[in-house]
């Protein structure tokens, strides 16, 4: 009896040990990163005749960015063609950037929310594995990337940023690892993950947008109105095409989709107006062309602000903390995905 009663109190405790772990992980999974409070730029390369790195502080204050230090949020940081860079939001989150580039990061929440602003670029990045869903964002002219972690590849043009036609793919995006979302303009993309990508053409003012599968099997969701969506496996070859417009005297979107496979047959043909509420036949699927064989696989905060410069010499700094760049986050090649 006095056995058993050891026994039942031995295995009391294991269960309470057990359920304290479980507990002290759950709370550690739940607990957000808390990212550097300036950001520091390293690796700065730049060829002979090149410009170099730019940041324009907060205050409006312009300086030749330098190796090591640190600048704070809300800067504006312009690279020349010839120029790379790596801006850093801590030893493992951090971006890899090749000029002519533009961007602005930014932060919220006690540097627990961080956002890099990008107008153009080639910017490769890395992010802590341990990021919570919406902790490190790229928002770009055409959509921002969000629940980001793993390392990616993203190319947008100068020409989407000054509204210009746009010649050829201009706007890209790869997962190398990890995992990652986009919120685009009447679309959006769920739990892209290694090996997807996917690449865009937007014209003037966004009329148009179309999206092309580049490599994986990327999900969408496409808004079909009345709050309904449809969704759309974008696989290499296959096709997303919007076209959008406003009458005049109107803020809403009057937008048509049309999916395409990747061997040119129609999936889904719609219209509809944003925001005209439920009953409104421009809301509805209007038209769905279905191949009689589906093709499956191949269908502010705070910011830190110094004064001076702005900026965080390298006293007592320990780049080695850092580490080494990952081989594919230093490949640009020619800004293709493949």
């Amino acid at each position: 009896m006095i056995r058993n009663a050891m026994l039942t109190v031995a295995f009391s405790a294991c269960v309470l040990g057990a359920a304290t772990l479980c507990a002290q992980e759950a709370e550690g999974e739940a607990k957000p990163l808390r990212f550097e409070a300036m950001v520091r730029v390293l690796n700065l390369e730049t060829q002979a005749g090149a410009a170099g790195l730019r940041v324009t502080l907060p205050s409006g204050q312009t300086v030749d960015a330098v190796s090591y230090k640190a600048y704070p949020y809300g800067s504006t940081f312009e690279a020349d063609a010839g120029t790379q860079f790596r801006i850093c939001f801590s030893p493992l989150t951090y971006a890899v950037v090749k000029g002519p580039a533009k961007f602005v990061p930014t932060a919220a929440e006690e540097w627990q929310k961080v956002q890099m602003k990008i107008d153009f670029g080639d910017v490769n990045t890395r992010v802590d594995d341990r990021a919570l869903a919406g902790q490190f964002e790229l928002v770009t002219p055409l959509g921002t990337f969000t629940d980001m972690n793993g390392m990616a590849k993203l190319h947008v043009g100068q020409d989407i940023a000054l509204d210009k036609p746009v010649k050829g793919d201009d706007f890209s995006f790869r997962t190398l690892s990890g995992s990652a979302a986009f919120k685009g303009l009447h679309y959006t993309m769920n739990d892209m993950t290694q090996a997807n990508a996917f690449s865009s053409i937007d014209a003037m003012g966004f009329s148009t947008s179309e999206l092309t599968g580049r490599l994986g099997e990327v999900k969408m969701a496409i808004p079909s109105g009345n709050g309904a969506a449809t969704d759309f496996s974008l696989t290499p070859g296959s096709q997303v095409k919007i076209t959008r417009a406003k009458p005049q005297g109107s803020d809403n979107w009057v937008v048509s989709v049309l999916t395409l496979y990747a061997n040119g047959e129609a999936k889904n043909y719609f219209c509809y107006v944003e925001n005209r509420g439920e009953g409104y036949s421009t809301g509805e699927l209007i038209d769905e062309v279905l191949p009689a064989e589906e093709e499956g696989e191949l269908a502010e905060g705070e910011d830190g602000s110094l004064e001076g410069d702005g900026s965080l010499g390298d006293e007592d700094f320990d780049a080695s903390a850092y580490g080494d760049i990952p081989d594919e986050l230093n490949d640009f090649g020619d800004g293709a995905l493949l």
